[in-house]
């Protein structure tokens, strides 16, 4: 009798315990649900009826990974016990997606069958309709009481077992009791201790959890108090780091990502992007002696105007190639390093303009004049990816820091003596850039940069031929320089890997010079102010 106390207590701690928790469903990867769109929409379904309490969408693919289970064998009956096990489910949902209908079942904990049902899609989803439909469906079957029925039936076995075993017993000693009278009497405690073993079987009782439902539509889950009910970001429970990226209870963080890796795939950023496409830049330039701004010169009255000026703004834009590469390697990884990340960009446009000389006794010839104008840079970036979809599907916006260095070289041909204002630039730079999706085919970009030291006359490569002194020398002694830019456009996928991305970009510079320089009227210095417009346009491939 203690014994069975013992167990009794035992039960009713157990199951008191979780007297206030839901069910606990996941939706296994679903067969023909190529992108895992349907797992996403049903498992969002079923988390807006706040009667279960569901997994983010790739936990049990993730729990099955680590298992080393993949394919059918991930939801056949002895894996469903398994990933059971170690998420402590109640139910697990599965199906097959065909192009026009989604075959559900539903396992309960101990791997069996409990229901199935067929509906119908409509590109690769539920329509809302049928979507209530089958969360009411699962509802009810989870949370119906019945469920327990099934486990009761291995008992009656059980106690028939000992029952059987304990029939031979006395026959046994039915033949060393002929002696003594008083043995018929030791028969009777070995029926009535039969029962005292079907007492253990108690501590099963709380495994299936199934004597829980009545209670449970009493009270919510205390954890979803602060989940938004249009939210399916998934930060309850089972998120990671860094906006809301799903990572198992007992997954250990920054284990099996190569097995995580091929479970989640589509539920992460893209590991990687490259961009190839065309650019269209409008340069404006000038360079005015002893003021401040080129505006405060031409301003001036034309007899106060002395001394050397540049100008460069051509009629019409000139035009090249782009090309960019981000790569966040550790994107699906459950910590904060997913945000570490490597960005590279370069671009080349291509100039031909007219140059006149003018001067106070008279102007040259016109004549054609070729020149290139090179963009390039590599930056170090942390990006915070958060989850913005809010139909199932995930749509990844970020927010990030970037530093690194950039550079710029307008140049023209050494053999050509022309007043073009060429200029040499590289230079350390830190950035902010943003990236808000509104749907699956259109994101808000934009970024912002800010230049340290701009200075011209400096390269990548350096000065091999002491040419770029000049572009100081000649305006004074000295400069102090300014630059910024900043970027705002749309980019989208189209098809598969397959995007697009257009973007404006406005870059400035202005450099202070002080001191006399070699060109006339340049006795204190002066102020040159250089501008690039460009639009790009081109391709994008993520992976």
């Amino acid at each position: 009798m203690k014994d069975s106390g013992r167990w009794l207590c035992l039960a009713l701690l157990l199951l008191t315990s979780r007297i206030a928790l839901a069910e606990r469903l996941a939706v296994s990867k679903l067969e023909g649900d190529k992108k895992d769109r349907l797992r996403a929409q049903v498992t969002a379904v079923l988390r807006k009826t706040r009667k279960v309490q569901v997994l983010p969408p790739p936990a049990y693919a993730m729990a099955a990974g680590k298992l080393k289970l993949r394919g059918p064998a991930a939801v056949s009956p002895e894996a469903v016990i398994r990933v059971s096990t170690k998420l402590k489910l109640d139910a697990v949902l599965t199906g097959t997606a065909s192009a026009s209908t989604f075959e559900a079942r539903l396992f309960s904990w101990d791997g069996q069958e409990v229901w199935s049902a067929e509906y119908p899609l409509k590109r690769g989803l539920l329509p809302p309709k049928e979507a209530q439909k089958l969360a009411r469906a699962v509802i009810a079957v989870v949370n119906q009481p019945p469920r327990p029925a099934s486990k009761p039936e291995p008992e009656p076995p059980a106690a028939s077992e000992p029952v059987a075993q304990a029939e031979p017993e006395p026959a046994r000693p039915s033949p060393e009791t002929v002696e003594p009278a008083g043995t018929p009497e030791p028969a009777a405690p070995v029926v009535a201790t039969a029962p005292t073993p079907e007492a253990p079987p108690a501590p099963s009782a709380p495994r299936p959890e199934a004597d829980r439902p009545a209670q449970t539509k009493l009270e919510p889950v205390a954890e979803w108090a602060a989940l938004d009910e249009e939210s399916h970001t998934y930060t309850t429970e089972l998120a990671g780091s860094a906006g809301g990226f799903p990572q198992a209870r007992d997954t250990p963080e920054g284990q099996g990502e190569a097995e995580q890796g091929a479970a989640v795939e589509g539920q992460f950023p893209a590991r990687g992007r490259v961009l190839l496409g065309a650019v269209v830049t409008w340069r404006k330039y000038c360079a005015r002696p002893g003021v401040a701004s080129c505006a405060e010169y031409d301003a001036q009255l034309p007899e106060n105007q002395t001394g050397d000026t540049a100008n460069f703004d051509p009629r019409v834009p000139y035009v090249g190639i782009a090309a960019d590469a981000e790569l966040f390697p550790l994107a699906h990884r459950p910590s904060l390093l997913r945000g570490v990340g490597l960005t590279l960009n370069y671009q080349r446009s291509f100039v031909r303009t007219t140059v006149q000389i003018t001067t106070p006794s008279g102007s040259t010839p016109e004549r054609e004049v070729y020149a290139t104008d090179t963009a390039y840079g590599g930056m170090l970036a942390y990006r915070y990816f958060r989850d913005l979809g809010r139909t199932g599907t995930p749509m990844w916006g970020y927010l990030g820091l970037r530093l690194g260095a950039l550079g710029r070289a307008f140049e023209v041909d050494e053999a050509v003596q022309s007043p073009l204002p060429v200029v040499h630039r590289f230079y350390p730079a830190v950035g902010l850039d943003l990236s808000v999706p509104l749907m699956r085919a259109v994101r808000i970009e934009g970024m912002g940069q800010f230049f340290f030291t701009p200075t011209p006359g400096v390269a990548l490569g350096g000065d091999s031929t002491g040419s770029y002194v000049a572009e100081v020398r000649d305006y004074g002694q000295s400069v102090s320089s300014l630059g910024w830019a900043a970027e705002l456009g749309l980019a989208g996928d189209i098809w598969g890997p397959v995007g697009y991305s257009a973007r404006f970009r406005l870059e400035r510079y202005v450099d202070g010079f002080s001191g006399q320089g070699t060109r006339r009227g340049w006795l204190t210095g002066g102020i040159a102010e250089d501008t690039f417009s460009s639009i790009v346009v081109g391709a994008t491939a993520s992976w």
